[in-house]
This record gives C-alpha cells, structure tokens and sequence, in this order.
C-alpha cells in the first residue's frame, strides 16, 4: 500500500514540476514580447553569436525602427513588417554602414554590424521614406556624432510621371 502512496506522490511532483516550467516559459516570452518599444536593446541568441533584434516599419513616410538604439560591434539584424512596406520603401539604404537591400515577403530582413557610433539615416533608394537610429558607444554611451541628412529626394510624379513609390 505504501508503494501507491509514493507513486502517487512522485506524480504529483512531476506534474507541479510542469505547471512551474509552463509558467515560466510564459512569463519569459511575456517579458520578451514586451521589451520591443521600450527603447530597450533586446538580444537573442542567433548562429552562436549575441545579435541585436530590431523590428522595422513604415508609419507615414517614415521608418519605424524598435528598439532605435544599439550597440556598436554587435551585429544588428533588422526585421521589416512588409505590411505596410510599398513601392519605393522596399529599398533601403543604410549608407554609413554600406547597406542597400530591397526588401520582400519572402525576404525581409537586412543584417550588418554598425562599426562606428552616433545617429544614422536610413533611407529608401529615392530618400522619399527615411528614419534615423542610434549606435550606441560599447560601453553604452551615446556618442556625438550626428550623420547629416541627406537633403533633396524626388516627389511622385515631380518629373511629368510615376516614381513607383506607391504614393
């Protein structure tokens, strides 16, 4: 009789078990979720290296970027919510760090590892949709430099027609 007892007892313990770890794995996607948009650098493990995770959009005719900061020599991989993504946005252009990727459903995302510090533009190929983040010092700092704007960009139909930006 005393060996159903602490059978029973064994399964009890292996179920509450289950129930801490289900918990725990909410509550750790729950904090996860909730660090995008709080200005937070978030990072996850990727290919064995620390990567920074930033989730891009379009609002208006301008990028979205969140978090909006990181950090200098850690590579950034960049997730862009095609939904709202047309025409000319597709095509991003990260100048100071040599990017230039149109973007797609299929392919969405734009990976580099900021070199230097300060805040940087980001643009689509015809500076009609642009946005700026920050390269934080590796210490944590924010650092002075400020990369100018690039000023100008064409307006649709400016030239007599269509520049394809879906505007």
């Amino acid at each position: 009789m005393e060996n159903k007892k602490e059978t029973k007892k064994s399964i009890l313990s292996s179920r509450e078990v289950m129930a801490f770890a289900t918990i725990l794995v909410f509550l750790l996607a729950f904090w996860a979720v909730n660090s995008f948009g709080t200005g937070k650098v978030v990072y996850a493990l990727a290919d064995d290296a620390d990567v920074q995770i930033v989730k891009m959009k379009v609002e208006g005719r301008n990028y979205v970027l969140e978090p909006s900061s990181f950090k200098e020599g850690i590579p950034v991989r960049i997730e862009a919510d095609m939904s709202k993504f047309v025409g000319c946005s597709q095509s991003v252009v990260i100048s100071a760090f040599n990017v230039r990727k149109t973007l797609s459903s299929s392919d969405n995302i734009i990976e580099f590892t900021p070199d230097k510090a300060g805040t940087f533009n980001i643009a689509c190929s015809m500076n009609m949709y642009r946005g700026t983040f920050d390269v934080l010092n590796s210490d944590g700092t924010k650092a002075s430099y400020v990369e100018p704007a690039k000023t100008g960009g064409m307006a649709c139909g400016s030239s007599g027609g269509g520049c394809g930006c879906g505007g």
